[in-house]
């Protein structure tokens, strides 16, 4: 009963919040989004609400009620421009499938899954903002992870996240969701100034690697592994990198048991595997399928229905990769935008991280920001911790068709609106009023100080 008063209660102070500021709907719509809260704690709620449909629905009134505000102030990016384009090619797919049923059912689902996705990107603005969804996500994370911690331990080895799933993902796609919370437990440990911060953060990533231990899904074990490996070659303090590097083997060689190293290291033999090989068998499947209709597709999920015709190896055979998944269904144009969406994702955040670098050249060289500075090492690493999120979600999405997973596309949008969001932070503080300006040590105590394609005017003394 506590959980159902404690949902109720978030979701009234959210719809309240929402009535003047619509991030909070935002912000309430993605927490149900990514715990699940009627999976989660199902065997507990009195009724079986669709929480996440509340959240929407309160999104919707804020917005319509802030209208004139999200005109005024929301800004339209690349990512936002591909993000409609992916949308019309979708809806093109949908009217030319073959099984208008399948597809119509599929893009109201993927219609409701970007409509919010579209609401983020022009009433999120301010790095605070940010900064509440990515502790939202570890926290949430963390959270799930430690339910299925706790089950393991003190529920005779119960492994249900192997077994069901979670929040009607299966054990894969469970494991990729659980290790895309990875990179901002780094963020976070690594920026924290409280030595109680670092341990904590230190805590969840460890109770997030051994939740995606206990899935048993290989490619999120190899996602997870390749994004944190791109976090770490990406962080600026090498000696500091190698020390977590030599930690996490550490605790990766504990908490992997005999099962669980089997298991990984059977990626090495899959022609032997049968399900890597009825992975490549759907994978031929899928490429044929797109070439017959390479513009628009089968249709949204429609290719399902003939994979097994093709050589799948059973009726109804799912393609098992996003990306084959999109171009079997909805075409290539669908594809391409859908790579461009995120090349531009990434294209910011490394923008992101350029701001912050020409902001603060000391960065380079390892040492410590000035105080009024460590929000932006903060956002520094939630940039590369974003960027390290995304690569394991690209990555996994090899092996998995997840195009309705809302994890990502938060992610997306983030990292589409950071550059504007640094650029107004830092002229808000700067005070910039004219041309692009380089400070020197004579009139800056932190020394060369470039500010490029930030604002305009003197700069903060």
């Amino acid at each position: 009963m506590k959980q159902f008063v404690l949902l109720l209660s978030m979701t009234m102070v959210g719809a309240v919040a929402s009535l003047w500021e619509p991030f909070w709907g935002v912000l309430l719509y993605y927490t149900f989004a990514v715990l699940r809260p009627q999976h989660m704690w199902a065997w507990v709620l009195p009724v079986r609400w669709r929480w996440s449909l509340y959240a929407a629905l309160i999104v919707l009134l804020g917005v319509a009620l802030n209208l004139h505000r999200v005109v005024i102030k929301g800004r339209f990016t690349t990512v936002t421009s591909m993000m409609i384009v992916y949308g019309v090619l979708l809806l093109i797919s949908c009217i030319t499938a073959h099984d208008p049923t399948i597809a119509q059912t599929w893009g109201i689902e993927y219609a409701k899954v970007m409509l919010i996705a579209l609401i983020a990107s022009v009433v999120i603005e301010k790095l605070w903002q940010v900064r509440m969804l990515t502790v939202m996500i570890l926290l949430m994370l963390s959270y799930i992870a430690w339910e299925i911690n706790y089950l393991y331990l003190f529920e005779n080895h119960r492994l249900d996240v192997f077994h069901y799933g979670y929040g009607g993902l299966d054990n894969n796609g469970a494991g990729l969701m659980l290790a895309m919370g990875l990179p901002f437990a780094y963020a976070y440990g690594t920026s924290a100034r409280r030595w109680w911060q670092r341990i904590g953060c230190c805590g969840f990533a460890v109770v997030i690697l051994h939740a995606v231990m206990m899935t048993y899904s290989r490619g999120a074990m190899l996602a997870g592994l390749v994004g944190v490996a791109w976090v770490l070659v990406h962080h600026r303090a090498r000696i500091q990198a190698v020390l977590i590097t030599v930690v996490l083997c550490m605790v990766i060689s504990v908490l992997a048991g005999t099962e669980i190293r089997q298991r990984l290291m059977s990626t090495t033999n899959f022609q032997q595997d049968s399900s890597a090989q009825s992975r490549l068998d759907s994978w031929d499947a899928a490429w044929t399928l797109a070439w017959e209709n390479p513009l628009t597709g089968q249709g949204i999920r429609n290719s399902s229905r003939y994979t097994h015709n093709y050589g799948a190896d059973t009726q109804g055979r799912t393609i098992h990769s996003l990306y084959l998944q999109i171009a079997a269904d909805s075409g290539f144009p669908a594809l391409a935008a859908y790579l461009a969406m995120l090349a531009a994702a990434f294209v910011s955040l490394r923008v992101t991280r350029r701001m912050y670098r020409d902001h603060l050249p000391g960065q380079l060289s390892g040492r410590d920001p000035p105080d009024d500075d460590r929000e932006l090492q903060q956002i520094d690493k939630l940039a590369l911790a974003t960027e390290g999120s995304l690569v394991i979600f690209a990555f996994g999405a090899v092996f998995l068709s997840l195009e309705m997973f809302e994890l990502p596309w938060l992610l997306i949008v983030i990292a589409g609106l950071l550059p504007g969001a640094v650029e107004r932070h830092l002229a808000h503080g700067t005070n910039l009023q004219a041309a692009p300006a380089t400070i020197t040590e004579a009139n800056h105590p932190h020394g060369r100080l470039r500010l490029a394609g930030v604002g305009k005017g003197p700069a903060r003394p």
